[in-house]
């Protein structure tokens, strides 16, 4: 089975957005130490429109320049050492600003189809462009949507290839949430690790002019998330977050996840880690060829660090652990 580890490299988006060392530098670098000295590489889905407004606000808040350093100096050393940087994008940096203190973010045009067709394919180009680089030209194919906004998708198709994007990597089987600001729904989606698709990504077309590689689901009860939250009560050194920040508001999906049960994605962040057997051993009875993980360094645990480690031990002898980089030729 090939194993992709996916992480979006970001801050929060709440009304506390976290700073970037913690949210971002710490534990990516704790992330690849770890991964380096098994010799397994990450992708991460970077997060561009963020360092796209930190240039523009510079201008006004120089004090965002050793910000700006540090997280050019982290993406040119992940990707020269053979880890994958592929596109994450949040269009909400669009409308989002630096007051002096912290990032203020504003939300009420979340995801890609809340803009105008014009300023879709400006966002795709310059956010693109700005990644390019980092990696050089013709190296960034993959794309995740931020908040796995990724419908509805005929107004940002021609956007995204006409970018070269030939990868999608957002969905992920039976996963659904609506609220005011954003929402998304993969009920009926294919049950398979990869497909190609055209206008829908639910729905596959065999000649479509993309490839989903769909990020893995796994079913959990309302007890798993009971568990994970005492965790993090108990034991906070090992459990809770890495991160100094909140998340954007999801509203009633605490409510859901604590009493229902539900389809989620297959994540290292946090407690969510101990699930990577169960899952693992999900697709293998399904002789699925594909497994991508998600995650989030600013969700990143000591316990979920402790947990992919052990992961990747058990698993690196039988299986390959690969990046969208490392099979460009099977897409491109």
């Amino acid at each position: 089975m090939q194993i992709y580890l996916t992480f979006d490299y970001e801050i929060y988006f709440g009304d506390r957005p976290g700073t970037v060392e913690k949210c971002i530098l710490e534990p990516t670098r704790m992330l690849t130490e770890m991964a380096d000295k098994h010799d397994v590489k990450l992708c991460q889905f970077v997060d561009i429109g963020f360092l796209l407004k930190m240039e523009s606000e510079m201008i006004k808040h120089p004090s965002l320049q050793k910000d700006h350093a540090a997280l050019c100096t982290q993406l040119e050393t992940l990707w020269k050492t053979g880890h994958d940087l592929q596109l994450h994008i949040h269009p909400h940096w669009e409308d989002s600003y630096y007051d002096g203190n912290q990032w203020v973010c504003k939300v009420d045009r979340y995801k890609l189809d809340d803009f105008s067709n014009a300023e879709i394919k400006s966002i795709c180009q310059r956010y693109k462009s700005r990644l390019e680089a980092f990696t050089g030209p013709n190296e960034i194919y993959a794309f995740r949507a931020g908040g796995w906004c990724i419908q509805p998708f005929p107004r940002i198709k021609n956007a995204l290839y006409e970018n070269g994007i030939r990868v999608d990597s957002s969905v992920f089987a039976n996963g659904h949430y609506e609220s005011e600001l954003y929402k998304y729904d993969f009920r009926g989606a294919p049950l398979k690790s990869k497909w190609k698709f055209s206008d829908n990504p639910n729905i596959e077309v065999p000649e479509g002019d993309f490839t989903e590689i769909p990020i893995s689901s796994i079913h959990n009860s309302p007890l798993f998330y009971w568990r994970l939250f005492l965790l993090g009560r108990l034991n906070p050194y090992q459990h809770k977050p890495l991160g100094d920040g909140i998340p954007v508001a999801a509203p009633g999906q605490r409510l859901k996840i604590l009493s229902h049960w539900t389809h989620n994605t297959v994540s290292v962040d946090g407690y969510n880690a101990s699930l990577l057997w169960r899952a693992f051993r999900q697709h293998h009875r399904a002789k699925k060829e594909e497994m991508v993980v998600i995650g989030h360094p600013k969700a990143l645990s000591r316990y979920g660090l402790k947990a992919l480690e052990q992961f990747i031990i058990d698993k690196k002898s039988e299986n390959q652990f690969t990046t969208f980089r490392d099979q460009k030729k099977q897409f491109i």
